[in-house]
Formats: C-alpha cells, structure tokens, sequence
C-alpha cells in the first residue's frame, strides 16, 4: 500500500471512490481484483469499503457523501452529529446528506437525501471529516425537518447551548434558506436565545411574557450567593423597589436525587443573598403560562395588564 493511498483510508475511515483509488496509484484492474476476491467491498456507483464486514455509521457517512458525482454534504443532524452534538433525545438512526435540486443519487438504506435549491459547493465545509453544511444551517434545517415547532426550537437551544455556533450565526441561516417549515417558531426563539435563553424552558417563559405582557427578564446572569459562589439563573427581574426576582424552570432532569440536592442548596445560597426565588416545571412553564404569569405578577414583575389565575 503507498503512503498516499494509506493517508486517504485514514482520512476517509477506509472509504474511497473508484477515481480516489486510481489517483491514490491503484489500478482499475487491481480494485475490482480486491472485490472479486472479497478483500474489499463495492457500494453504490463508485465507492469502496476497503475491508469485507459491515461498514460502521462513520463509513456509511462517507459513502452517502462520496458515492455522490456532484456536490454533497452531511446536513441536519448528521453534520451537527461529526461536530460532537449531544442529543437531547433518541439518537437519529437516518444519515442526512444534501444536494442540489434535481441532482441524480444512489438511494441507500438508512441515507435520507434532501434537495435543496439553496446549495452550493461554497457552502460545504470540507476539512476535517465528513463534507459537511456547517453548524448553523445544520441546525436551521434539523430544525425545520422536525414534526413540531417546538421540536425545532429545541435543536436551535441546545446547539447554542453546547457552543456549536451563536444565535447570530442562526440568524444568518435563516435569513438564507427561504421558505421552511417552522421558521416563524425558530426565528422567534432566535430572538429569545440572543437574549440569553438557553433551553426550552426559558423560550417557554419568554413567549408566556410576550403572551401575557410582563416585562421580559434577563437571562442566564451571573450572580454571587451568600458564599460569593458565581451561579447562573434562569430569569432575573430586578423590580423598581430594589427587589430581585429569581425564575428557575426545572427539566425533568431536576427530578434526580443528585440534581435535586444540588438545586436545593442553591436555591437557599440565592434566597439567603436577598432575592426572591420562584421556581416551575418545564411543564409549568409551557402548558401553564397563565398561572405562572399571575404569581410572577403577584411577587411584583410588572405587568401591562391584570393576569386573572
């Protein structure tokens, strides 16, 4: 085996195309020798598996992107998944690639291929890994693929939770990929994260200020408890008689011991610092914004108008 050909194995998790191996100095002849022989294996039009046993997800990636002729990329949850995306529920079994509108492709299975008016080679980040869209069109359209709006807005929360791009780079995408599903719900809770929402309970709690006319809170600041420890809250409002407000919104995993005890201990280092704490449900805060909005109101966040419970 050359170096070179060795290099381009190692770079693509054993996966080439039928012109990668010739260029690579392996002959025509010598390739389909490796298949009939069973040392390697052949899929789709023009790619090669260089080993007899089933390819793992990391080669199929390759394969879905390769065996393409024209421009090709992971997209979705696929290319967010090769930067290191943590999913927030079952992990995805189907590979996204994107091309462009009307292109010709080899249908594999467990491969979803999208076209798309609005692609182009530029587009396509190519080094390390995978041809990939980068992170915040990635987003933008697993967002847009998802069955709920509020789905979508998740995936744009916890991709700028994890730090893969910023609420700006979101914007620009959207700005960018025209007319998709759910973009009213996602632009909204764009606007929401810029202002320091970080999860779907705290775009919950936005869209239950703009709903109910409350002043919107600030997000995500850092405060020192009784300790002087830096903690992060959810939603802060500072009243005009020098009153803090404090909403924390528990997820479910708040109802493990170990995350509960936490959350109680800081709970009493913040309330022990002069602030008033109220805390809710992520069930609370999205199917009970009524309720939630009056007791807000009730301790002083100011309203426009009377929430009735």
């Amino acid at each position: 085996m050359t170096s070179r050909l060795a290099r381009l194995l190692s770079q693509q998790d054993g996966v080439a195309t039928l012109p990668q191996l010739v260029a690579a100095g392996v002959t025509a002849h010598g390739v389909r020798a490796h298949v009939d022989a069973r040392r390697w294996t052949r899929y789709g039009d023009r790619c090669v598996v260089t080993h007899n046993s089933v390819p793992t997800r990391a080669q199929w990636r390759w394969i879905a992107v390769l065996d393409h002729r024209g421009p090709a990329a992971l997209a979705g949850f696929s290319a967010l998944e090769v930067r290191g995306f943590t999913f927030f529920g079952e992990e995805p079994r189907l590979i996204h690639v994107v091309v462009p509108r009307g292109a010709r492709y080899h249908r594999f299975p467990g491969v979803k291929v999208h076209e798309s008016r609005r692609f182009a080679p530029a587009d396509v980040v190519v080094a390390p890994g995978v041809p990939r869209l980068p992170a915040a069109r990635s987003a933008v359209d697993a967002g847009a693929w998802q069955p709920f709006p509020r789905y979508a807005c998740g995936v744009l929360a916890a991709v700028v939770q994890q730090r893969l791009c910023s609420a700006r780079d979101l914007d620009a995408a959207l700005q960018s990929v025209g007319r998709v599903r759910h973009k009213q719900a996602m632009r909204l809770a764009v606007d929401d994260i810029a202002g320091g929402a970080e999860a779907l309970g705290e775009i919950d709690v936005a869209a239950m200020c703009r709903r109910f006319d409350l002043r919107p809170p600030q997000r995500q600041r850092v405060r020192p408890d009784r300790t002087g420890r830096r903690r992060y809250l959810d939603c802060e409002w500072e009243l005009a008689d020098g009153r803090i407000v404090v909403l924390e919104v528990d997820g479910s995993h708040h109802a493990r011991v170990e995350h509960w005890e936490a959350d109680l201990s800081r709970e009493r280092g913040i309330v022990a610092s002069g602030r008033t704490v109220l805390r809710c449900t992520a069930t609370e805060a999205r199917y009970h914004q009524r309720r939630l909005a009056a007791d807000l109101v009730a301790v002083g966040v100011p309203s426009l108008r009377v929430v009735r419970r």
